[in-house]
């Protein structure tokens, strides 16, 4: 049986406030510039029996993907514009 898209929405915010109040609180108790240390570790220790070639091949296909992506909405922004074509609701 499927949810209703107010169930899932109801279950986005919920998510996005419990975020928030665990970042203030990472922020009060002085954790929060450990954040970006801690993701490094996390990230070496998944990484560290990769070859840097694959890893560099990867990340480079996707900012590849990424550019296609951007120019992609760039043109659609630009036709929106010289048409006069608003956003679809």
């Amino acid at each position: 049986m499927g949810r209703t898209a107010t169930e899932i929405q109801h279950d986005v915010a919920l998510a996005g406030r419990l975020l928030t109040d665990a970042l203030q609180t990472a922020r009060r108790r002085g954790w929060l510039p450990w954040i970006p240390v801690a993701a490094v570790v996390v990230a070496a220790l998944f990484l560290r029996k990769r070859p840097v070639a694959d890893i560099a091949e990867r990340a480079g296909s996707a900012a590849g993907r990424a550019l296609q992506v951007a120019g992609a909405l760039a043109a659609i922004q630009r036709f929106r514009e010289v048409t006069g074509r608003r956003r679809a609701a």
